[in-house]
């Protein structure tokens, strides 16, 4: 192994984590090297723009890193990244897993995994359903503002008496939904078919796709399906990170929505 190269990755990767620009005296020192190699290094990934140099004569890393990342990033399928997650889940419950992206209103399923049990729930891969009735759906519109979740239902269809139709109602789920980190379809649109989905993020930590689970409802309850939550978030997590999400913006996801969703509900109910 080249030290020279560990060396400077070393500086870089201690710089980009550090928030504020660093001297050579004390990059030194985190670093545990001599002070006339360090300033050798970081005339070199200056020269080669990874590192830039500050008015007070401290180093800070450069956006290089970033535009990289991004380039990386850009190149991934999604499904490649999500799969492995989604045979995970897949042999924890046993039941059917789809990732799904939003398409206007409605969800497009991209990729599938079938149930293991012998009865189980039916979807077509490359195959849509309304959004608002969905769990895949509902875990990626609650994060929408309140404004297009209003679109949606300039017209929607009652698939089943548990089907929401009401925009008041959707709304008070939409700020459930962001605050639990997944949605629950009760038999929203197919009065057999309970679903569950977590929302999953990408680079600029806004929601890209979702991941759900999906079963009869003559097999299994809503509250058992319920119980699977913990491990889809976190297999949700697991795929945003893969995709660039920071820690950070996982944990903000959808508190602006929320806030946004409250005070849309409360002038409504002020309104009346």
């Amino acid at each position: 192994m080249d030290k020279a190269v560990v060396k400077a990755f070393l500086l870089l990767e201690t710089l980009a984590k550090s928030g504020r620009p660093l001297g050579v005296t004390e990059l030194s020192k985190l670093c545990d090297m001599g002070k006339s190699n360090v300033h050798r290094l970081l005339q070199t990934l200056q020269n080669l723009q990874y590192v830039e140099k500050t008015g007070d004569n401290n180093y800070q890393a450069s956006l290089r890193m970033w535009e990289l990342g991004s380039q990386i990033i850009s190149g991934l399928d999604l499904r490649d990244i999500a799969r492995p997650w989604m045979y995970k889940l897949s042999d924890t419950t046993n039941e059917a897993v789809h990732l799904s992206i939003l398409d206007r209103f409605e969800v497009l399923y991209v990729d599938k995994i079938e149930s293991k049990e012998p009865v189980r729930a039916y979807t077509q891969l490359g195959g849509r359903a309304p959004a608002y009735c969905t769990a895949t759906g509902k875990a990626m519109m609650a994060y929408l503002d309140p404004q297009q979740i209003t679109k949606c239902f300039d017209t929607v269809t009652k698939y089943t008496p548990k089907t929401i139709t009401d925009l008041d109602r959707f709304l008070v789920e939409a700020e459930k939904i962001c605050e639990r980190g997944f949605a629950v379809n009760r038999g929203e649109w197919r009065a057999d078919i309970i679903g569950l989905a977590s929302p999953i993020a990408g680079s600029d930590g806004s929601v890209v796709a979702s991941i759900g689970l999906s079963a009869p409802a003559s097999r299994l309850h809503v509250d058992e399906m319920e119980t699977f939550a913990p491990r889809l978030r976190e297999f949700a997590e697991r795929i945003s990170m893969a995709l660039g999400c920071s820690l950070e913006q996982w944990t903000m996801l959808g508190k602006g929505v929320v806030s946004q969703t409250v005070g849309d509900v409360n002038s409504v109910v002020v309104s009346r």
